[in-house]
């Protein structure tokens, strides 16, 4: 804990004093301070912990650039970076959200937060956009210490960090970064970096690797240099910030799209970080460890960096930038290392709770204490409220700090009761008597007025005014002495005459101004230049000096003349002066700056004078057009020779003049920029200066101006605040403008658009260019473009707004749109173009937009037929779109009726109108291989998803498919989702393509049968399952392991014997299972096979094949071996049977039919039954008879076909052997040649077989590859196809109508070509029948010439085309010098708009120096007041001191009775006359504010409703200007009265500082609410903002009003108080004194009647003001509701734009 120590006041100190006393000592502990408490700054400056400046303040970070705010925006990535996915879609209408909304990337996912899967989420900006910048805006200032970036995609080529300390209006860069700098920035130095502070471009966070997760790293203070104060003002100025901006400024690409400019490129190029730290902490110069939350500010968000400083070191603010209230001993400074430069607590004795800084009285101490007490009580005063007020007196026996240490009178008899008597004054000067306790002390204020000699005790001169010191060297502070060219009056203030013109000059920082003022006046030869002289303070001889500035090199000759209101009285001291002596003559040489007249002029103090400046001719060598120079001011110098200190001829005044001419103070004075003043000087001029002013001058600092109301002694320069000079800081700096409490600001006009870098004092107005507009000239007037080239918005009357950078249109109305308003939206048609005088209409199809029945995107209308042709929307076809077209359905003829797809899964051909029902939207034309009502089925035989256009033709294996599905191999069914074919037995598979486990044989076609493999002699149940063939054990063989092994016969369960074959002869070694029988070769038998067959021969193995002829007669002859068996065994049939042995059976049954029939007939008792059965067989007989007849017949044929057989077959046998003859010939010349081609090259022909077999290989993967792959020529054909045919069916109808409108027109054109009559259209052009001869006709005609060869055709007194054109071309020209004459008219207009708007702020100006005067009036009578009213108080107190002798009193009343007081009736009378006259003046003045008003209305008919606003505004300031000017009125009434108490008067400097204070603070109100008017008159097209504007202009002039109120309050209670109080004080002394004055005092009272009739007048320009608030405030809420209107509307908008979206999305989605 710090060591507290207790100030008390030392008893020492007390015995030291003049005033010796016994003091208890408890006095000592009882005036201890309280220890401060302590606090964890104690030790030094603290800080904030740093943190994450962007955690939340998500609503104060911004970018200039993100993909997808307005709709989904497609995005690539490089195909390295991340999965196979290579786009992506990113849609930031909604924030990131990891669920619903994972696509967003706005800029605020960039701020850590610490979350799962942190690379999810990532800020991106659009794409190819390179310029895009990231700022965030803090709410206070703050320490920022580093950056950190990390990148999804490259790093930028180019980017830069910059910084502002001022909220945004100034910008300075941290550091570059960039991929080559030299390109990028070629003005930044590469490094290294040198100073902490150094601007430079680094290259190592800029390379195109990483491609993803690269860092970009910046701090503010490098590590690697040192800092030698860290905590100095340049250190913490680099650190302090309130905004922060990253500018990327260039992508890094693979360079392919500097060779290809299609979009796909472009979207994979686009900035894109996954986190942002940005580091730092509130910013509290350290005196704080730590922040709080501000208002408004969250302030429960973990981690965020609040931005309120929790002050301590006695200090307060924001940012701990201002010292605690009290605490101002010391100036306020950062807290620095171990020093914690607290600010220290006021000494005001504890007479006062309440001070302030100042610097003056802080540098006059030694840099030790600035602290000045005010309001001090108790009596006391003074800057620690130390000494007694004028006739109080100290206690010696009390403390300082004690309440009642200062005694009036009355403490004064207490004193005697204890012997203690006060000092007693000699009328000649000398104390009488001094006892303890008096010597030092300057008892009265009476010692004013003795002999001018010093104390004899003492030494203490007696002093002029503001005089101090004990040799009364030295001015009193708050006062000055001037120097030898204090009094110079700047050339552009004075009177120009004939063309002479103020040049205004900027001051170029960290170089002094050789000028004086704001500038110079250019003259020319003739010109004139008239100073007005209206303050001489002394009557005596001055110099004239004239400072200029050449721009030739050759002389000027002037001629100066001065002007006086009337002749000078010979008992003047200027009497001698002739009115030769008034004008001389002198030149200006080129290489000087100034030039001194040769004689000084004689001038009298309260004259007022005309200096008059002529500038004859300019002395060059040639005589030169237009030559100019610069003046820049006169000077009056007071000359030293004619002062009595000079030259009054004793030694001291001598030698005073010696010094003053050896030192040259005179010419020291002379120049602008001037060499430091010896010090023999400076005493002789701080001497010249009490003598011409009778004391010092008091400083008279501006508080709104100056940072202190002191001084400087020597010349009496106030401190300025920042833009801000004058001797008293009363004005702004050239450039700047606004003078207020918080000094100038810079006028910062636009070069483009200004005339000059100046603007106006008050309102800040750059002069504008024509066409430039604004405050600062910088863009154009409403309804222009263009800055600075400003042109008129052409909108075709549709709008008043427009881009001001492009031009294009904005707001269009009338359903227009265009960058010129030139076209109809959508929905509508017509030509809005103004020329045209045509307007939008709604597009009938069928109806309007917005009736719900609307379905074209837009129609035109037919310029021949005047019919409208609607572009129907998707969907919808017909001359009006109120039939759905092809592919779609629906009931579009009805209220709210819509056209949708027909729901056919895309399986229909849209171009075909008989696809699906446009009624109810059932699919008739499947396609695809689908069907159903909405073809969502496969078909049969086919199957798949046909929503997905799937269908594939079902692959069943014939074999192993069931008939039943499966009737041809081309037509099989399946099941419809899966493809599943319905399978044989013991088949499997989808496709019914294999057989079961353990079957084979799926070729039979029944299905598959079991292996049926031998459980014992096989190795399992499975077999082959196309051969059957099972794995058999060894020893065994085969098809199902049931026989012998290979190459074996028999019963496997018996015996197995070797197949006894002989090799040579057999065809495989396997002989038959069961027989043993060999398996010979063709030509080879016998049981072994080992000898040759028959049609063989040779020895066996070498058998040969016999000839062919063998072959054939072999066949031969074992046909006819066969045919004769056959007859042999015929032979032995019929030899067995006889011939008729065929016929047995036959003939066989006709016997027992016979033998039957003759049974019946022998019966001799036959019934009918019998003879009936009879018949029946004789029927039965005869025709089986019939049938064996027939039959022998076709035998007998039969034979008789044979025969003839025979002979052909014999016939064949022939032939067939002549083509056997033939064959062998072929058979043997082929071979001769496969034995050639067996010889040739065989190599040769198998490789042209196989590059064959390549070829064709080839072409079946490509024909595959056409066919299957995807994309290929067969797909993209298809594809072209479809496209195709939706374009054919989407404009079949447009084509259609087109092409029948065409048929139309050319029939229309093909009939008015043949109605065209020539005559008719001669008699219409040139004006003349045209059957009438060109010789005959006076208007000529088609074909016509006149003598010269030229065309005749119109004429004078032709009615034709061409003479209206021509009379209509002339009309246009005058039209033109019309318009140009008005153009000129409207620029003088504009000229006297301007000049009103001059002569408006010329009055404005003299209101407010009249304001000032009168302020400086009013603290002069009140501290007048005060003075008289404590002289009467001292007198009473000295009558009514004990001991007091006569003649002291008398002394004392004599000296009284000699005060010049304005008692008598005629000088009374005097000043009511001079306030009448100030009175009357009061007419002038409302006389100049009506001719502003005046003005200002003109201006206001000019810009119509925009200048009404204004003209509004202009009242209300006429008002409060007429408040000023009748309290000025009154301030003159009562700087009259003062001037009748002036002698008397003291001022109190105190007190004037408190009211020109408050003056100040009222003048920077209404000077504020002046530029809250300017700003109403340029932005009143914003309505929102000009509300904006009005409330704060209605705000401000509210507290005009009110410091009005206050300032009448004042008034009132200064004439009912003070003044009362002075005048009942008055009455009773000169009652007392005498009783002559009774009618002064009469007069007094009249006096003081017409000053409350002033403050009557007064209250009634206040309630004049009331009421113009009440009609200001009806404005703002016409205003509130115009804007509810705006606002009203502008929710109808969004509700229109929102259905218009939203039927955007549908139409989107339609496919």
């Amino acid at each position: 804990m710090p060591v507290q120590h207790c100030h008390c006041v030392s008893y020492s100190l007390l015995l030291q004093s003049s005033l010796i006393f016994h003091v208890p000592a408890v006095l000592g502990g009882a005036l201890c301070q309280d220890p401060e408490h302590p606090h964890g700054c104690s030790q030094g400056s603290c800080y904030p912990s740093t943190g994450d400046l962007l955690v939340g303040r998500a609503d104060r970070l911004s970018a200039t650039s993100t993909c997808g705010l307005r709709h989904r925006q497609p995005y690539c990535i490089v195909s390295h970076l991340q999965d196979e996915k290579k786009c992506f879609v990113c849609d930031s209408r909604r924030p990131y959200d990891p669920t619903s909304n994972p696509n967003s990337h706005r800029i605020e996912n960039v701020i850590t937060t610490f979350a799962p899967h942190r690379k999810k989420a990532w800020w991106q900006s659009e794409n190819g956009v390179e310029q895009v910048s990231i700022r965030l805006d803090l709410e206070a200032e703050f320490h920022f210490t580093h950056l950190i970036m990390t990148f999804k995609t490259f790093r930028p080529a180019a980017m830069l960090v910059e910084r502002s300390a001022d909220f945004g209006r100034t910008w300075q860069v941290y550091r570059y970064f960039a991929y080559d700098c030299a390109a990028s920035v070629p003005f930044a130095s590469r490094g290294p970096l040198r100073r902490v502070d150094d601007v430079i471009c680094e290259s190592r966070y800029s390379d195109i690797e990483p491609s993803t997760e690269g860092e970009v790293i910046y701090r503010v203070l490098d590590p690697a240099i040192h800092i030698r104060d860290p905590y100095g003002p340049k250190i913490q100025n680099l650190l302090r910030v309130t905004n922060l901006r990253v500018n990327l400024t260039k992508l890094h690409t693979l360079g392919d799209n500097l060779l290809d400019s299609r979009r796909e490129i472009k979207e994979k190029y686009y900035y894109a970080v996954y986190e942002m730290v940005l580091r730092g902490n509130c910013f509290c110069y350290g005196h704080a460890s730590e922040c709080a939350p501000l208002a408004g500010s969250p302030a429960d968000v973990e981690g965020m960096v609040h931005g309120r400083c929790v002050c301590k070191h006695n200090t307060k603010g924001l940012n701990c930038e201002q010292c605690d209230d009290f605490y101002h001993e010391l100036p306020w400074r950062p807290a620095e290392g171990r020093r914690t430069n607290a600010c220290k607590k006021c000494n005001c004795n504890e007479h006062s709770y309440r001070c302030h800084f100042d610097m003056a009285v802080y540098l006059a101490t030694g840099n030790t204490s600035g602290g000045v007490c005010d309001e001090c009580q108790h009596n006391t005063m003074g800057r620690n409220c130390q000494l007694c007020k004028p006739f109080y007196y100290k206690d010696p026996t009390k403390d300082i700090r004690d309440p009642n240490v200062c005694h009036g009178e009355r403490g004064a008899k207490a004193w005697s009761t204890r012997g203690i008597r006060p000092c007693r004054i000699m009328y000649n000067g000398t104390v009488n008597q001094f006892l303890d306790g008096c010597n030092g002390m300057f008892v009265f204020l009476m010692l004013l007025f003795l002999q001018n000699r010093c104390a004899t005790e003492t030494g203490q001169c007696r002093c002029r005014s503001h005089m101090v010191g004990r040799q009364c060297s030295q001015v009193q502070t708050g006062y000055f002495h001037i120097m030898l060219d204090h009094y110079t009056y700047e050339a552009e203030e004075a009177e120009l005459h004939q063309g002479a013109e103020v040049v205004e000059r900027m001051h170029l920082t960290g170089r002094p101004a050789t000028w004086t003022g704001v500038g110079f006046v250019r003259v020319l030869e003739g010109n004139v230049v008239s100073f007005r002289i209206d303050n001489v303070p002394f009557t005596m001889e001055y110099d004239i000096l004239l400072r200029y500035e050449p721009q030739l090199p050759g002389k000027w000759e002037v001629k100066v003349s001065v002007i006086r209101p009337g002749p000078i009285l010979t008992s003047s001291p200027c009497g001698n002066t002739i009115p030769a002596d008034d004008v001389m003559s002198t030149s200006l040489p080129p290489a000087s700056r100034y030039v001194v007249l040769a004689q000084p002029v004689c001038l009298e103090q309260g004259v007022s004078y005309t200096i008059r400046v002529e500038f004859t001719r300019y002395g060059g060598h040639e005589p030169l057009q237009g030559a100019s120079i610069l003046l820049d001011s006169l000077v009056l110098m007071p000359r030293y020779s004619s002062l009595e200190m000079f030259i009054a001829g004793d030694p001291a005044s001598i030698a005073r003049k010696e010094i003053f001419e050896r030192y040259r103070c005179v010419q020291q004075a002379r120049p602008v920029i001037k060499a430091p003043t010896p010090e023999p000087c400076a005493h002789l001029l701080t001497s010249m200066s009490a003598v011409i002013h009778q004391g010092a001058l008091p400083c008279l600092c501006s508080p709104q101006g100056s940072l202190s109301s002191e001084c400087n002694p020597v010349g009496g320069q106030c401190q300025c605040k920042s833009h801000v000079v004058g001797r008293r800081c009363e004005r702004c700096f050239p450039g700047t403008f606004g003078f207020g409490p918080a000094g100038c600001r810079a006028c910062q006009c636009s070069p483009e658009g200004s005339l000059s870098g100046f603007c106006d004092n008050f309102s800040g107005q750059c002069p504008c260019r024509p066409g430039a507009f604004g405050l600062r000239c910088n863009h154009c007037q409403p309804v222009h473009w263009g800055f600075p080239n400003c042109r008129p918005c052409q909108c075709n009357g549709r709008s008043e707004e427009c881009d001001p950078q492009t031009g294009s249109c904005l707001h269009c109305r009338g359903h227009t749109e265009g960058d010129r308003c030139q076209s109809c939206v959508s929905g509508y048609y017509g030509n809005p173009v103004l020329a045209s005088g045509g307007h939008c209409r709604p597009c009938p199809c069928p109806e309007a937009p917005g009736s719900g029945r609307h379905f074209a995107a837009t129609c035109h209308q037919d310029s021949r037929s005047g019919s409208v042709i609607c572009s129907c929307l998707a969907g919808y076809t017909g001359p009006r779109c109120d039939e759905c077209a092809p592919g779609y359905y629906g009931n579009p003829w009805q209220a709210r009726g819509r056209c949708q797809p027909c729901a056919c899964n895309n399986n229909i051909d849209v171009g075909d109108p008989t696809s699906c029902d446009r009624r109810t939207g059932q699919c008739l034309r499947c396609l695809y291989n689908s069907e159903g009502d909405q073809c969502q089925f496969c078909q049969g035989g086919y199957y798949g998803d046909a929503t997905r256009r799937t269908c594939r033709r079902c692959s069943c294996n014939f074999l192993g498919t069931a008939r039943s599905e499966c009737p041809s191999r081309d037509q099989c069914q399946c099941e419809r989702y899966s493809g599943q074919c319905r399978c044989l037995p013991n088949v499997q598979g989808q496709n019914c393509d294999h057989c079961a486990p353990n079957f084979w044989n799926i070729a039979s076609g029944q299905g598959c049968q079991p292996c049926d493999c031998h459980p014992q002699y096989s190795l399992s149940s499975a077999c082959n399952q196309f051969t059957g063939q099972c794995q058999c054990r060894p020893g065994f063989g085969g098809q199902t392991c049931s026989e012998c092994q290979e190459n074996h016969w028999g019963e496997p369960n018996q015996q197995c014997r070797v197949c006894d074959c002989d090799p040579r002869g057999i065809e495989k070694p396997q002989c038959h299972r069961i027989t043993g029988h060999c398996s010979c070769r063709p030509g080879v038998s016998g049981v072994r096979c080992d000898q040759c067959s028959r049609g063989f021969a040779g020895e066996f193995p070498a058998c040969q094949p016999c000839h062919k002829c063998f072959g054939d007669w072999d066949r031969i002859v074992q046909d006819l071996a066969g045919r004769t068996r056959a007859l042999v065994q015929r032979a032995q049939q019929l030899q067995q049977t006889g011939v008729t042995g065929a016929f047995e059976g036959p003939f066989r049954r006709l016997q027992e039919k016979l033998s039957a029939a003759q049974t019946i007939v022998n019966a001799r008792n036959a019934t009918a039954s019998a003879i009936t059965h009879l018949l029946q067989n004789m029927d039965e007989l005869r025709q089986e008879i019939a049938d064996i007849t027939e039959t022998l017949t076709r035998l007998e044929g039969f034979l008789t076909a044979t025969q003839d057989k025979n002979f052909n077959a014999n016939h064949a046998l022939g032939t067939l052997e002549r083509g056997a003859r033939g064959l062998n010939l072929s058979l043997a010349d082929l071979s001769r040649q496969l034995e050639a081609l067996m010889n040739a090259n065989v190599l040769g022909a198998y490789d042209s077989v196989r590059q064959s077999y390549a070829q064709s290989r080839e072409a079946e993967h490509r024909a595959n590859t056409s066919t299957l792959a995807v994309p290929s020529p067969v797909s993209q054909s298809a594809a072209t196809r479809r496209r195709t045919e939706h374009l054919i069916t989407t404009r079949r109808d447009a084509f259609n109508r087109q092409n029948a409108a065409n048929r139309r027109g050319l029939t229309d054109l093909s009939t008015r070509v043949a109605g065209l009559s020539l005559h008719q259209i001669n008699e219409k052009v040139c004006g003349a029948p045209g059957d009438v001869p060109c010789a005959n006709s006076p208007c000529g005609g088609a074909g016509c010439r006149d003598e010269d060869g030229q065309r005749h055709c119109g004429g004078l007194n032709c009615n034709g085309a061409v003479a209206t054109a021509d009379n209509a071309l002339d009309r246009a020209r005058h039209a033109e010098g019309e318009l140009r004459r008005a153009v000129v008219d409207v620029d003088t207009l504009l000229r006297q708009v301007a000049e009103a708007k001059a002569r408006a702020g010329e009055a404005k100006q003299r209101a407010q120096a009249a304001l000032e005067n009168a302020n400086a009036t009013k603290a002069r009578l009140e501290r007048s007041n005060k003075d008289l009213r404590d002289l009467i108080q001292q007198i009473k107190g000295f009558l009514n001191l004990e001991g007091a002798d006569p003649d002291s009193i008398a002394l004392v009343a004599s000296r009284v009775l000699e005060l010049s007081i304005p008692a008598s009736p005629a000088q009374i009378h005097h000043l009511a006359e001079q306030i009448k006259e100030r009175v009357s003046s009061l007419a002038n003045v409302d006389a100049i504010l009506n001719q502003t008003a005046g003005d200002v209305r003109v201006a206001g008919d000019l810009l119509k409703e925009a200048r009404r606003a204004n003209a509004r505004a202009e009242g209300v300031k006429n008002a409060a200007q007429s408040v000023k000017k009748a309290l000025d009125d009154a301030k003159r009434a009562q700087n009259a009265a003062e001037k009748a108490i002036r002698d008397a008067a003291s001022d109190i400097h105190h007190t004037e500082d408190m009211m020109q204070e408050k003056t100040a603070n009222a003048e920077g109100q209404l000077v504020f609410a002046m530029e809250r008017v300017g700003d109403l008159e340029r932005q009143v097209d914003e309505l929102k903002m000009k509300r904006a504007n009005n409330i704060l202009a209605a705000t401000r002039a509210e507290e005009t009003a009110s410091a009005a109120r206050e300032r009448a309050g004042e008034a009132e209670q200064i004439l009912d108080g003070p003044l009362s109080d002075q005048y009942r004080t008055m009455k009773e002394l000169v009652e007392h004194k005498a009783q002559h004055v009774l009618g002064a005092r009469q007069k007094a009272e009249r006096l003081r009647d017409e000053a409350k009739g002033l403050l009557r007048d007064a209250h009634d320009k206040l309630r004049r003001l009331s009421a113009l608030e009440e009609t200001y405030e009806e404005n703002e809420r016409l205003l509130q509701d115009k804007a509810a209107q705006l606002d009203g509307l502008e929710a109808k908008m969004r509700s229109i734009l929102g259905d218009i979206n939203q039927q955007i999305q549908i139409y989107n989605t339609c496919q």
